[in-house]
């Protein structure tokens, strides 16, 4: 269902021509109000968003994307990319910089073997598993494992962190709130303050774009019910209609997000390797 097939559908469920427009866009309020209910109601998989920024030695803050809403789940990770050259058939490479590169990284890159790790690292030398498997020349990739860090609040990272010079490996964090830069967006609070430099990969939830800006969504593709249901019930209240629709609009909202709710509360996480089929019982 399109942005347009949503203003019809309405409009001849509801026998109503609805305002719709620059100076009084009645309609686009009300998909953007049903929208947001769904959204809140259900958390689907295409809510999800995926960020990677950067973590700063001796700084215990990071900011928030523009859209963020909540956190999935945050975790850190070493990594570095100098330029390296290397012999093919051995095991040692020579990069420009050894900053940030420690034992147990994977490393990856041109004529680097498959699945080589750092051994050792010597100054500029480093040490791999396995031996190159040809001429290594260009950026070489090395990443640490990913440690996923523990929510929790402000009170806690301040109290088991006291000291923002207890340097270490990022372990907790929490939201913090805006900061003087950007009152208007959130930031999060690292503990302990941060050692090195750390990339951070942030799992969080956002409100994609509405279908009245986009034209189409995931939302209208695949679970138009919900969609039109939501709106038809912000479109009854925006007429004040009697009690018997109003109840009767909710009853199909209702309805339809138990069908979504059964989609991203449910099948979307598990599978039937782990959970087992759906059974029903039959007489």
């Amino acid at each position: 269902m399109t942005y347009d097939e949503l203003v019809t559908a309405v409009s001849d469920y509801c026998e109503n021509t609805f305002i719709n427009t620059t100076e009084r866009p009645d309609m686009d309020t009300m998909i953007k109000q049903a929208e947001q209910r769904i959204y809140n109601t259900v958390q689907i998989a295409n809510l999800r968003k995926n960020v990677t920024g950067t973590i700063t030695p001796d700084n215990k803050y990071l900011s928030c994307p523009d859209d963020f809403l909540s956190t999935y789940s945050l975790s850190v990770y070493t990594s570095a990319s100098p330029t390296a050259t290397g012999v093919a058939g051995e095991y040692t490479i020579t990069v420009s910089s050894a900053s940030n590169i420690y034992k147990d990284q994977t490393v990856t890159g041109s004529g680097i073997g498959t699945g080589a790790v750092v051994r050792n690292v010597n100054g500029t030398t480093i040490t791999l598993t396995v031996i190159n498997s040809g001429t290594v020349g260009g950026t070489i990739n090395f990443q640490g494992e990913y440690l996923y860090l523990l929510n929790k609040d402000v009170n806690f990272i301040r109290e088991a962190y006291p000291s923002p010079t207890a340097y270490g490996k990022p372990k907790h964090y929490a939201i913090f709130g805006p900061q003087s830069t950007n009152v208007n967006e959130l930031s999060f609070i690292i503990g302990p303050t941060p050692d090195t430099v750390y990339k951070a990969e942030l799992h969080y939830y956002y409100y994609p774009e509405s279908i009245v800006t986009a034209g189409t969504t995931w939302l209208g593709d695949n679970f138009d019910s919900a969609l039109l249901n939501a709106t038809l019930v912000e479109a009854i209240r925006y007429m004040k209609g009697d009690k018997d629709l109003v109840d009767f609009y909710n009853q199909m909202y209702m309805q339809s997000i138990a069908l979504l709710k059964n989609l991203g509360d449910g099948k979307q996480r598990m599978d039937a390797y782990r959970d087992g089929q759906v059974r029903t019982q039959v007489q």
